[in-house]
């Protein structure tokens, strides 16, 4: 049995079959736990021998990584995203990391586009994740929620998975710059839009110091402008991203509003809305 345990959360409609023939593609040993956390009305009736399924129901993306890792055995855990899968030597690579350091607070990688990912799925990967695309910008202060590995006593000092909050009990994960994850994930934009309003708010509600009302308007009122000018500074980095960071522009400037809408609403509430919608 590998060392090293799969968790994997996924929100709506997937496949268990087409997630675990990417798997196998990716070089993952046959031995590997694999733990997938899913919704109910989506979870397989049979699903292939090399995955085990847990269904969960009315839970979000971060209850849902949860209940995976809670299933696993194994002394490190791959926190992992069903359209943000690992790519040809994604395993040898982390496990090389296990065996020769084994660093306490674990490691993390990086996250590009899948080789097939359509044009409209590139705003999402953009916005979330250009950030983590190689070569990684010196003094990165954010790691990836997708492609993270812990170490079993990490994961049992937090009640729960967060990444954010791991952070902010001083989480340092070491990179692994060849460990790459794919990001592939369906995109449409009026329910991204409702996406980022919800994250947005759940982030401002639970933002520690909290921020007054007097400084939230001004801010909100900022933050479309400033957030897209950093995904295209990002984007601008890597030659290959340009093209596609600029003709997405206008789709990623009304995303990030909507962010910046739903911050604002959790500045003014103080609520962080539906957290089983999350994803």
């Amino acid at each position: 049995m590998s060392c090293l345990a799969l968790a994997i959360a996924v929100r709506g409609e997937w496949s268990s079959d087409r997630l675990a023939k990417k798997l196998k593609s990716a070089g993952i040993p046959t031995d590997t736990e694999i733990h997938v956390a899913c919704d109910p009305e989506f979870a397989p009736d049979a699903p292939p021998p090399s995955l085990s399924v847990h269904a969960l129901s009315g839970s979000s993306l971060f209850d849902l990584w949860s209940a995976a890792i809670e299933k696993s055995r194994g002394p490190w855990v791959a926190i992992l995203h069903a359209d943000a899968l690992p790519a040809a030597g994604w395993f040898s690579a982390m496990e090389r990391a296990i065996e020769q350091e084994g660093w306490p607070d674990g490691y993390w990688g990086p996250v590009e586009p899948d080789p097939y990912i359509t044009p409209g799925s590139m705003v999402g990967y953009l916005t979330e994740y250009c950030q983590f695309h190689r070569p990684i910008e010196t003094g990165l202060k954010e790691i990836p929620g997708s492609n993270l590995i812990l170490s079993r006593g990490r994961i049992d000092d937090s009640a729960g998975f967060s990444k954010t909050r791991l952070l902010q009990q001083g989480l340092s994960p070491k990179y692994v710059a060849d460990a790459v994850i794919q990001y592939a994930r369906p995109f449409a934009l009026g329910d991204y839009c409702r996406r980022r309003f919800r994250h947005g708010r759940a982030y401002a509600a639970s933002r520690i110091p909290r921020v007054g009302l007097v400084r939230a308007l001004p801010l909100s009122l900022m933050l479309p402008l400033v957030r897209t000018a950093r995904v295209l500074r990002h984007a601008w980095r890597h030659k290959e991203l340009r093209g596609t960071g600029l003709v997405s522009l206008p789709a990623i400037f009304v995303a990030e509003t909507c962010w910046s809408f739903g911050e604002l609403t959790g500045y003014v509430t103080r609520r962080p809305g539906e957290l089983s919608r999350l994803d």
